[in-house]
């Protein structure tokens, strides 16, 4: 998983993914390489890869976050234990990835997955960065991405801060749903009003108003 050679890169993320769904809940044939494969992923998603003379790579790679966030999902469905332990290290990281998947059945994978680590390890969130309000926006604005059309996502199109127009959440996944609303629960309930109510003034109104309609938080 090299990302000096994007294409090779890309196509090994979506292979490594999809023997993960091949895989189910068996995870008898990825435990002998799931945490170095874990290792190869976290540095694709926070963006600190080095190239073949040690040397940082400055510029991402089209395609590689949001990759490795789907891949990183896959194998968390596989075995939560296998993501779970280390999720501080990266859990930003892999919220900016998943919220840049514009192919539905790829964010539910991977969505799924980072659900069931967050459960497998949920003071991860204490650990994750800067601070609480900081990392909990995170997770909301990845979840955002579901409300937003395939079209805006790939352009990058604002629709925080224009007029209210977010997508309702696919009726496909309902369940997925239902435990991102439980998820969301969950947080506010662990952060406490005043961390909450900092993640409130950070949130544009449009953000702001999703979260209470659609998730009731």
């Amino acid at each position: 998983i090299d990302p000096m050679h994007p294409a090779v890169c890309n196509n090994s993320l979506w292979a490594l993914g999809e023997i993960c769904v091949r895989c189910g809940e068996n995870a008898g044939p990825l435990t002998p390489n799931a945490a170095d494969l874990l290792q190869n992923l976290i540095p694709l998603l926070m963006g600190n890869s080095i190239d073949i003379d040690g040397n940082p790579i400055d510029t991402p790679v089209p395609g590689i976050v949001e990759n490795a966030a789907i891949t990183l999902g896959r194998l968390a469905c596989v075995n939560p234990s296998f993501v779970a332990p280390e999720l501080g290290r990266f859990l930003l990281g892999w919220c900016d990835g998943l919220s840049k998947i514009s192919n539905p059945t790829e964010r539910k994978d991977a969505f799924s997955g980072f659900i069931l680590a967050l459960r497998a390890n949920p003071h991860s969130i204490q650990n994750a960065g800067p601070g609480l309000s900081q990392t909990i926006g995170s997770i909301l604005f990845a979840v955002v991405s579901w409300h937003v059309a395939s079209d805006d996502l790939l352009e990058g199109t604002n629709v925080l801060h224009s007029n209210y127009g977010f997508q309702p959440f696919p009726s496909e996944f309902v369940e997925l749903k239902q435990s991102l609303t439980q998820l969301l629960t969950d947080i506010k309930a662990s952060a406490g009003q005043e961390s909450w109510n900092q993640v409130e003034s950070q949130m544009p109104i449009n953000v702001k108003r999703l979260m209470k309609e659609v998730y009731n938080v």
